[in-house]
C-alpha cells in the first residue's frame, strides 16, 4: 500500500517542486507518452493537503422576462454564508454577512459587506464582529442589521447600513446563549429564539427572547422565556415558528428527551410569557423507543390555531388553547 512497505504506482511524469521530497528507487522513464514508474521500499510521500480558499461566490442573473435567465455580474466575499438570511438586497445594494476562520474557530471573525447589486463590485463593509466567533444568526431590515454570534457569550450586534461605502456597528449587547433564529416584531422589537448557555458556552436548553432594538446604540432584551433541556427545529428552520402580531400568539415546535410537542407563547411588551403546550394524540401512545415524531408546522386560520404533525394535524382554539378538532393523517 502506499503507506507502507514497497508502493509502486504511474503518474505523469512532473518537474520536482522543494515542497515534495526526492522518491529513491528505480525508476525508468518512457517516452513519448512520459508516463515514469517508481518502485520504492520507503513510504511514497503523500502532497500536503491544501484546503480551498474560504470564499463565497455570488453570480446574479435576471430571470424578469420570459425565457432563460440572463446572466448580470458576478462578486466574491472572503468568508461563508449561514443562510438565506445572510443575504439582503436594499435600494440597489446587496448586503453580505459572513464568517471567516480557521476550522477549530479560534481566530473566526464575521464580516458584513456591501455590494453593488448591479456590478456586484464592494462598496463598503464591517468587520471584526465576534472575533473568535461565528454567526449564529442574521437579519437585515431594511437600512439596519442584526447579528448574533457565539462561542461563550452571545454578543447581538446592531449595524447601520444607511451608507453603503461606509457600514458601521452602532450598538452591542453581550448575554449568555445565544439566538438562532431573529424574527421582526413591530418597530423596534425583535425576537431571538436559540439556547440558553451558561458562562463556558454549554447548552442549557430552548430559550425566546424580546429585544428592544429601538435605540440602535444601546439594544437590550426586555423578558426571556427558558425551557432547561430542550431543543426546537425553529432554531434551524424559520417555516417551523410563528408569530401572529394581532394577538402577540408564537408557537414553536419543543422536544425534550422523548417528550414533544408545540410550546404556545405571548409575546407582547409586558414580555414573553407561556400560554400552554399543545401535544397530538399519537404522541401521548406507547411507540417503539425513538419514534416520537413532532409537531413541525402551525396556523392560524379564523380563530383556531392548526399544528401539523407526520401523524395528523390538531385544531386548538388560538386564545384557550382547547382542543376543537383532531384531523388523522391515515
Amino acid at each position: 500500500s502506499p503507506g507502507r512497505g514497497t508502493g509502486q504506482g504511474v503518474a505523469p511524469a512532473e518537474e520536482p517542486t522543494p515542497s515534495e521530497p526526492p522518491v529513491t528507487g528505480d525508476t525508468s522513464e518512457v517516452p513519448p507518452t512520459r508516463m515514469t514508474v517508481t518502485a520504492t521500499s520507503r513510504p511514497v510521500p503523500r502532497p500536503t493537503p491544501t484546503l480551498p480558499p474560504e470564499e463565497t461566490q455570488i453570480h446574479r442573473f435576471d430571470v424578469s422576462k420570459p425565457g432563460p435567465p440572463a446572466y448580470v455580474a458576478s462578486g466574491k466575499v472572503a468568508g461563508r454564508l449561514l443562510n438565506q438570511y445572510s443575504l439582503s438586497e436594499h435600494e440597489g445594494h446587496l448586503r453580505v454577512a459572513t464568517t471567516l476562520g480557521a476550522r477549530d474557530g479560534r481566530s473566526s471573525s464575521s464580516t458584513v459587506y456591501v455590494l453593488d447589486a448591479a456590478t456586484m463590485d464592494k462598496k463598503g463593509e464591517v468587520g471584526g464582529l465576534g472575533k473568535g466567533e461565528r454567526i449564529y444568526s442574521v437579519r437585515f431590515i431594511g437600512p439596519v442589521g442584526y447579528a448574533v454570534t457565539f462561542r461563550q457569550v452571545d454578543p447581538l450586534y446592531t449595524l447601520d447600513l444607511r451608507d453603503p461605502a461606509a457600514p458601521k456597528v452602532t450598538g452591542e449587547l453581550k448575554i449568555t446563549g445565544y439566538s438562532a433564529y431573529l424574527h421582526p416584531a413591530g418597530d423596534g422589537r425583535l425576537i431571538g429564539i436559540g439556547q440558553e448557555a451558561d458562562e463556558e458556552g454549554r447548552r442549557q436548553g430552548t430559550q425566546v427572547s424580546l429585544f428592544d432594538v429601538s435605540d440602535p446604540a444601546a439594544p437590550r432584551r426586555l423578558s426571556q422565556l427558558f425551557q432547561k433541556d430542550a431543543g426546537s427545529e425553529a432554531e434551524w428552520d424559520p417555516h417551523a415558528f410563528l408569530y401572529w402580531p394581532r394577538t402577540g400568539l408564537a408557537v414553536i415546535p419543543l422536544r425534550s428527551g422523548e417528550e414533544s410537542g408545540a410550546l404556545a407563547l405571548k409575546i407582547d411588551d409586558s414580555g414573553v410569557s407561556k400560554l400552554g403546550t399543545i401535544k397530538h394524540p399519537a404522541q401521548r401512545e406507547e411507540h417503539e423507543r425513538g419514534f416520537r415524531p413532532g409537531i413541525q408546522r402551525s396556523l392560524v386560520i379564523g380563530d383556531s390555531l392548526w399544528t401539523v404533525s407526520t401523524q395528523g394535524v390538531q385544531v386548538n382554539d388560538a386564545v384557550t388553547l382547547d382542543e376543537q378538532a383532531w384531523i388523522p393523517a391515515e
